[in-house]
């Protein structure tokens, strides 16, 4: 989605966000279920799970013109909030499964964007 199409349509949020936010949800969602198939890993796996549901929500909410400036920010917050916490969790397995490591880098720079953004 362009900036101009999000622009045009009155929402404020930049695509680069709204598209890192559908990136997280792709790496969240596949490196849930590549732990699951692999076992034991279930914190991580509900965690990776409750990332991609809530980076899919804040896309949603952030890429189309919200009635409410807070929902938006609640939106954002949990979402930046789920990353840092899968982000940490398959941190510390990144070394041992490639989808770990990809996983926390994108969850890790989607956080960092949706704070940033946030800060703007």
């Amino acid at each position: 989605m362009s900036h101009h199409v999000l622009q045009a349509a009155g929402v404020s949020t930049p695509a680069a966000v709204v598209e890192k936010l559908h990136d997280a949800e792709r790496a969240s969602t596949a490196c849930a279920s590549a732990m699951a198939a692999t076992g034991g890993m279930e914190r991580e796996v509900l965690l990776a799970l409750d990332c991609a549901d809530l980076c899919s929500a804040a896309a949603r909410v952030l890429g189309r013109r919200t009635g409410d400036k807070a929902v938006a920010e609640a939106a954002a917050s949990a979402a930046a909030l789920a990353c840092e916490a899968s982000s940490a969790a398959c941190g510390a397995h990144a070394d041992h499964h490639e989808h770990c490591r990809l996983h926390a880098e994108v969850t890790g720079e989607t956080a960092a964007l949706l704070r940033e953004h946030a800060g703007a």
